[in-house]
């Protein structure tokens, strides 16, 4: 064998090891997906701890590719949106990811409110401690993977993931 035969044979495996190496990367896990949960969950945990720090109540509003943080103004009764703190601030989740969310094993449709004075948060954790329990599931539709994180009263979270057929 010449020198490049030799070459060639060694770029021909090169880039069939780089066809295989992102065929296994796209297939495999959804990082993205992944790196969501993690973000929405670290979310919740933090607004359970901000409402029991502070004693007051925090929400989080969902729609189905966004969320974002409320906190109870008891001067105003009102609910009103984070913008100041980084970790708290609205999220628009990537394209091709959704959100699904069930309360009391029922479906909540999720979508705009008609104004930002009517924002209401779906899940709130309150300054007791206590959490709205839910089931909120991270789906990517179109690769039918799910992430759901479900909540309890306690404030723990459960996390299973699952691929539909």
């Amino acid at each position: 064998m010449t020198l490049i035969e030799i070459l060639v044979v060694v770029t021909i495996i090169g880039v069939l090891a780089a066809i295989a190496t992102l065929a296994v990367g796209v297939a495999g896990d959804d990082r993205e997906l992944d790196r969501e949960q993690q973000r929405l969950t670290d979310t919740i945990e933090l607004l359970q701890e901000q409402a029991q720090l502070e004693g007051r109540d925090y929400g989080l509003r969902l729609e189905t590719a966004q969320y974002e943080c409320l906190r109870f103004d008891g001067v105003e009764q009102a609910w009103r949106a984070i913008d100041n703190d980084q970790w708290l601030r609205p999220r628009r989740l990537p394209p091709g990811l959704v959100l699904e969310l069930a309360l009391d094993g029922r479906a909540v449709l999720l979508g705009r409110p008609p104004s930002t004075e009517a924002r209401q948060p779906q899940l709130i954790a309150q300054g007791s401690g206590d959490m709205t329990p839910y089931r909120l599931v991270l789906a990517r539709p179109d690769a039918a993977r799910r992430v759901t994180l479900v909540g309890a009263a306690d404030g723990t979270i459960g996390i299973s993931r699952d691929a539909r057929p």
